[in-house]
């Protein structure tokens, strides 16, 4: 089916730890005030209290893949389905996605096929926040590496190797590779700002749909989840989950990505 105009399916592949959680607990928790808005937030494929993660567990590989929660093809029988104009389709596990051309060619099918554009939206976070954030992360998730450890790795490989995911740090290529599968027309960029990184997304989603759209304003984090009695007590590390990076952490950051956000911003007109 060739793209009809005014359809548009955006593509929300995070970044991590930039509210995304928030977005897709408020969209899946609410999906009859986003549709009355003519906003589809697909079920097939979404995981409770998070997004479409099992689209992309599916295309990975990956063990958590419940085929029972939808798969691409229900994606595909969905968006056919539906008589809404506009899709936001979220996963903080797309984001690696930039250098798996294969798999995100494959979610340009499926949408295109249902006649819609496909528009990728990035959230991005300053990468010292980012590294601050995503290891106090990682610890609660059974990370035993010293933080000095963790950032000399991403400064040095641009990654981070944890247990079946590799994190990656390199905005610039991220955005690159985004634009060479979808064109650079079809990818945009918004930096996060703490505290409100909801308002900004739907102003963008707005932009796109091409009419306003609206979300519920007292909408809290979704994913401050504490961790475990066991770690809180026994944890070596602990002490380092209330820390901030060091300068010294932060250079040797600034050094390894120099691109500053600014530089890839790309907000809808």
């Amino acid at each position: 089916m060739p793209i009809e105009p005014g359809k548009h399916l955006i593509f929300h592949v995070g970044t991590h730890k930039t509210g995304t959680t928030s977005i897709q607990t408020m969209m899946g928790a609410h999906r009859e005030f986003f549709e009355t808005q003519g906003v589809l937030f697909p079920h097939a494929g979404h995981v409770r209290n998070g997004g479409h993660h099992n689209i992309a567990w599916e295309l990975n590989g990956d063990a958590g893949f419940d085929p029972q929660v939808g798969s691409l093809a229900d994606l595909a029988t969905e968006l056919g389905a539906t008589d809404l104009n506009s899709v936001v389709l979220s996963s903080e596990d797309f984001e690696f996605w930039y250098l798996r051309p294969d798999l995100l060619e494959r979610i340009k099918r499926t949408a295109e096929d249902a006649g819609f554009s496909v528009d990728v939206l990035l959230v991005l976070r300053p990468v010292t926040e980012y590294v601050e954030s995503l290891y106090k992360e990682l610890l609660k998730h059974g990370l035993t590496d010293s933080r000095s450890a963790f950032v000399e790795t991403i400064a040095a490989t641009g990654a981070f190797p944890f247990k079946e995911r590799t994190y990656r740090f390199d905005y610039g290529e991220m955005v690159a590779g985004f634009q060479a599968s979808f064109g650079s027309d079809h990818v945009y960029v918004l930096e996060y700002k703490a505290g409100d990184s909801n308002t900004p997304f739907f102003a963008a989603c707005g932009k796109i749909f091409g009419a306003p759209v609206h979300h519920i304003e007292v909408w809290g984090r979704r994913n401050l989840r504490r961790p475990p009695l066991r770690y809180r007590i026994k944890h070596p590390l602990q002490g380092l989950r209330r820390g901030t990076l060091t300068k010294s952490e932060a250079a040797l950051l600034h050094q390894r990505f120099a691109t500053p956000i600014s530089a890839l911003v790309r907000i809808p007109a």
